[in-house]
C-alpha cells in the first residue's frame, strides 16, 4: 500500500475548493504533501469542490490542481475514497477513476479495527430541514439530471452559482435546529435504520461533515460516538484520524482533542 501502509486513516470533508479560494487550494496542497502522504487511506466525505457540474471543470487550474494532488497520492500508494456531497454529487465513478479515486456510496460502512463505522456526508441527517430535503430529492432525481446533462457548461455554471447564492441566503435565515443534524437522525444512522442500513449495523462510530460544526460526541455512553468533520477555511481544517486504536479530531498542524 505504499509508505503510509502503517499510517492513520484520514477523513476530511467540506473543502469547498474553487477559483474564488486560492487559500484553500494551497492548504489542501500542503495537506496532501504532508499528513495525507503518511496515511493508510484517505476518505473524502463530500463537498471537495464548492460546486461540480461538468467534467470541463477539470481543465481549469482551480480544479485541476487538487485533482492532481489526489492523483499523486494514489500513485504513491495511498488509496483515496470519495463520497459525494450536496455540492459535488454529479462527480461520476468513471471521471474519478482517471485520478485513481474510488467513488463510494452515501452512506458507506467499514470496519476500523474492532469498530463498526458509518460514513455519510451529513445532509441526510438534517431531517428537520424539510425544504432542503425536498430540493435534494428533486435535484438528484434521474429525470432532472437527464434534462440538465445536455446543457452547455457555461449555462450550468451560472445555474450552479445562482443556486449556491440562494442556498447561502436561505441557510443564513434558518435557525441551528434546522441546519444541524437532528438527534433522532443521528440515532437512526447509528442503529442502521433506512436509509442508513448496512450489514455492519448497529454502528459504533458515525463520521460526517456538512454541518460545519466539528466535534467528537458520545451518543451512547461507552458504546456509540459521532465525529463531525469541519469545513476548511484560511485558518486551517479539522479532520478525523484513526490511528489503529482510537479516533481523533485533528486540526491541521495540531491535535485538538484526542478521544477514545
Amino acid at each position: 500500500m505504499g509508505d503510509g501502509a502503517d499510517g492513520p486513516v484520514l477523513f476530511i470533508s467540506d473543502l469547498h475548493l474553487g477559483p474564488d479560494r486560492p487559500d484553500l487550494q494551497a492548504l489542501f496542497h500542503a495537506f496532501c504533501a504532508g499528513p495525507a502522504r503518511q496515511a493508510r487511506a484517505l476518505f473524502i466525505l463530500g463537498d471537495l469542490f464548492d460546486y461540480w457540474i461538468h467534467p470541463a471543470q477539470a481543465g481549469e487550474s482551480a480544479y485541476a490542481a487538487p485533482l492532481g494532488d489526489l492523483a499523486a497520492l494514489t500513485e504513491e500508494g495511498v488509496p483515496v475514497y470519495l463520497l459525494v456531497g450536496n455540492r459535488d454529487f454529479p462527480l461520476s465513478p468513471a471521471f474519478l477513476r482517471r485520478y485513481g479515486i474510488t467513488l463510494i456510496p452515501d452512506p458507506s460502512a467499514l470496519r476500523l479495527g474492532t469498530k463498526r463505522v458509518l460514513l455519510t456526508h451529513g445532509d441526510l441527517l438534517c431531517s428537520n430541514d424539510h425544504r432542503y430535503q425536498r430540493f435534494r430529492r428533486i435535484i438528484r432525481h434521474p429525470l432532472t439530471r437527464f434534462l440538465l446533462r445536455p446543457l452547455p457548461y457555461p449555462w450550468l455554471r451560472r445555474l450552479a452559482q445562482g443556486l449556491r447564492r440562494g442556498s447561502q441566503r436561505e441557510v443564513a435565515r434558518k435557525p441551528i435546529t434546522i441546519t444541524d443534524a437532528h438527534p433522532d437522525a443521528v440515532a437512526a444512522a447509528l442503529r442502521g435504520a433506512d436509509p442508513f442500513a448496512s450489514p455492519l449495523a448497529p454502528h459504533q462510530i458515525l463520521i460526517h461533515g456538512h454541518t460545519h460544526r466539528p466535534q467528537w460526541e458520545e451518543i451512547t455512553p461507552g458504546q456509540q460516538h459521532r465525529l463531525v468533520l469541519g469545513a476548511w477555511d484560511s485558518a486551517g481544517a479539522f479532520y478525523g484520524t484513526w490511528d489503529g486504536k482510537a479516533m481523533n479530531l485533528v486540526f491541521f498542524h495540531g491535535i485538538r482533542e484526542p478521544s477514545t
